[in-house]
Order: structure tokens, then sequence, then C-alpha cells
């Protein structure tokens, strides 16, 4: 019986974040002076994505490792500000959706996402409903091996809700969330409103791929039947 659902959050419930990420690292280069071709811009951020942004900032400047430190500044207040939360739409029926599951399992995020934009920004500006019981982001953890791809995360959401395994689920859009999950020993379930595609989804052998997180109760119906 299925009585943890992990979300990840971008890409998940909101749309627009893989464009507000881009704009923020693109502006934080220009902010030092620093011009890459933009193949080889993207190229570098997609090499360290899901890490935290110094991790992807060290990348995109690794000819100029000075830098960092104004980079760092530059991106967090173009995070915190205006740019990232502004390429952003909820996906519709997420709201309603959150709320009638919340009231038959526990909820957690597990995501890359800065905490405080999160709870602070995106969580008022679409009026979300405070249906989590626990949300752990790469920005809690300052060991980076144990950031996203590494089921860190989900095992420590696993360790306090005191649920089993076997017992969650993680749904997720991209590679790093279905690996994250199957090493801590949940089953995931892709969403193709983000990186995957179905035919990748199928190739990472997922079998659980929906369109979008609003057709989560069907997946759920049948797991619990499963039992």
């Amino acid at each position: 019986m299925i009585k943890l659902i992990i979300f990840d959050w971008d890409d998940v419930f909101t749309l627009g974040s893989k464009e507000g990420y881009l704009k923020c690292y693109h502006e934080a280069l220009v902010g030092v002076g620093v011009y890459l071709e933009p193949e080889e811009e993207e190229k570098r951020i997609f090499a360290k994505w899901g890490k935290h942004h110094k991790e992807e900032l060290k990348e995109l400047l690794k000819e100029n490792p000075k830098l960092l430190d104004r980079a760092c500044e530059i991106y967090e207040s173009k995070l915190f500000g205006n740019t990232f939360v502004d390429n952003l739409s909820m996906i519709f029926g997420t709201k309603e959706l959150v709320e009638k599951l919340s009231k038959k399992y526990i909820l957690c995020v597990a995501t890359g996402l800065n905490p405080e934009i999160l709870k602070d920004k995106i969580i008022p500006k679409f009026n979300f409903p405070n249906v989590f019981k626990q949300i752990i982001s790469s920005y809690d953890i300052d060991d980076i091996k144990k950031q996203k791809p590494d089921p860190y995360m989900v095992k420590q959401i696993l360790k306090t809700q005191r649920i089993k395994p076997t017992e969650a689920v993680l749904v997720g859009d991209a590679k790093g969330d279905v690996t994250m999950a199957r090493d801590a020993g949940l089953l995931p379930i892709v969403v193709l409103s983000g990186n995957l595609n179905k035919k990748e989804a199928e190739k990472l052998k997922v079998k659980y791929i929906i369109k979008d997180v609003t057709y989560l109760e069907n997946v759920l119906t049948e797991l619990n039947l499963l039992v």
C-alpha cells in the first residue's frame, strides 16, 4: 500500500523553470564579462544540471575561477528577484490534485530548487496549498556528493516520515529523479511535462509514465490494487 508520495517540483508542478534558470545563469555570466557561444553555455549548464548553482557556475567559469564569487552574487540576485519566477506557470489542476491526495497520502518534496524561493515566492505566487509534510532541497545539503541524484534526500524523508521504501513512490521528470528513486528503493513515476520524453523514459525501463502529474491518481489506484 502506498502511503507516501515524494515529488520533484520543477516541471512537475510548474513549467518554465529551465528557461528561468538559463536566463539567470546567462545574466550572471554577462555580469562578470564572460561570453560563451550559446551552445557551449547550454552544454556546460546541463553538464551539472540539478546541482547547486555554485557547481553550475564553476563549470561555466572554469577558465575564470576568480569570477565565481561575483557570478554567484549576480545569479542569486536574479534567482531571488523576478528573473526566475516570472518564467513560471502552474500546470492546470495541480492544486486540486494535491489537496485531494493530501487526505489519503503523506506528500513531500525533494528538489534541486532553492527552498526559500519555493516557500517564499513560488508557493505564495500561485496560492499553492500548504499540503507538504516535508520539503528538502539540494540547498539543505552541504556535501555535494549527497545532492541529487544521490538518494540521500529521499532517505531522509523516509526516515523522518517513518515510511518504508516499498510504501512510497517518487514523481519526477528527469533521469536524475529516476536514479534517485531507484537507489533509495522507491518506484519512480515519470511525468512527460519536463526533461524526459516517452522514448527516453521507456529506455530507462520506467513502468509508469504519465502525461503530467494530474494523471497520477490512476497510477496510485493501480498500485494499491496490486497489494
